[in-house]
């Protein structure tokens, strides 16, 4: 073998053509290859070719050491081009992209395709607003009916009532009142858009009450676990209110509502005077108070249809008591069961503030 650190004779220019050696190291008479067959090597290529060709000129000697060197080449080689292949190939690109990305991509597309599709919403209250009590709306052609003391026996009758006349309104329940025989009516209120209003929790005169507070909050408490539905507007018993009971009230999300048309329907005067009291005094924007509880109430239930299509006649819409006011429901996404009351999107009533869920 050479000397160790000795350098192999130096390549010429034309050595670097393919096949050519040395002239010191051509043995005499040997055949020269044809000049001008010239290829560019790369530098790693060109170490190979002089290591070879100083194995040739030392090749008794350097016989073993060339293949042992080729040998560790050869295995160097084969080694980082499985690594290569098993890492890059298998795991970088079969498992990552492919398994990954190929996951990635249906569980978008499902949850999209699914929220753009199936969604399904439900109102859970309204934006109310206002710090006076509220005795109309706006002297537009529209007109409120809010319905008092129930829930009652006779309330599912003034549902299907106000479903067969196509019109909706506000209930202002007794909290006490409020329970699970009820729930069914309720949500039927709510899918109908009618509104679930507060009427106080034991229907006292507020203004000779200490805990007003505690009557209104629990009222809400009750509304709220039996249909997931947040009362905005309240109505004080006997109209009885003065300014603490009003920053209470509003403290608590809700807008006090009186009325400027009362037939006294409570008193059962009879069916055509409760038409005809309601008609004489309703102007555009009035607010109607009347009852679905308390007592018997068939004299009432019999006179709004006759009310409804009267009113239609000289060109009034019968709208809640929030919408004539201005105030903007509230929907959420069902994330549990709906109850019945879940609605597309495109449903949704205009202007309408869209929550995320709880």
């Amino acid at each position: 073998m050479p000397a160790a650190g000795r350098r192999g004779p130096r390549l010429s220019q034309e050595a670097c053509i393919v096949g050519a050696v040395p002239e010191s190291e051509n043995p005499a008479g040997a055949p020269r290859p044809t000049p001008g067959r010239r290829h560019r090597m790369i530098p790693g290529a060109a170490v190979v070719v002089a290591f070879v060709l100083t194995a040739i000129a030392a090749w008794p000697a350097a016989t073993e050491s060339l293949g042992a060197a080729a040998g560790a080449i050869g295995a160097t080689g084969t080694t980082g081009q499985t690594r290569a292949t098993g890492q890059t190939g298998t795991t970088g690109t079969t498992g990552q992209t492919g398994t990954t990305g190929t996951t990635g991509t249906t569980g978008q597309t499902g949850t999209t395709g699914e929220r753009g599709t199936s969604e399904l919403y439900r109102v859970v209250g309204c934006r109310s607003r206002g710090s006076s009590a509220y005795t109309h709306g706006p002297s537009v052609r529209e007109v409120a009916v809010g319905f008092d003391d129930g829930p009652w026996t006779d309330t599912a009758a003034f549902v299907t009532m106000l479903e067969r006349s196509h019109a909706r309104a506000t209930f202002f329940m007794i909290g006490r009142q409020v329970n699970r025989s009820y729930r069914a009516t309720l949500l039927r209120e709510l899918r109908n858009g009618d509104v679930l209003g507060d009427h106080t929790f034991t229907h006292p005169f507020l203004t000779k009450t200490a805990d007003v507070r505690g009557q209104l909050a629990e009222t809400i408490g009750v509304i709220h676990s039996l249909t997931g539905y947040a009362a905005c507007v309240f109505r004080p018993p006997y109209g009885a209110y003065d300014q603490s009971i009003l920053q209470t009230a509003r403290s608590l999300g809700l807008a006090t509502v009186l009325w400027n048309v009362d037939p006294s329907d409570y008193l059962q005067p009879g069916t055509s005077t409760i038409v005809d009291r309601v008609l004489e005094q309703v102007r555009p924007g009035s607010i109607i108070i009347s009852h679905d509880g308390g007592g018997p109430r068939a004299q009432t239930l019999a006179a709004y249809p006759t009310i409804f299509s009267r009113l239609r006649s000289e060109g009034y819409r019968i709208v809640t008591i929030p919408e004539l006011l201005g105030f903007r429901d509230v929907y959420v996404p069902c994330i549990r069961l709906c109850d019945g009351i879940g609605v597309r999107r495109a449903a949704v009533p205009k202007g309408a503030l869209i929550e995320r869920a709880p």
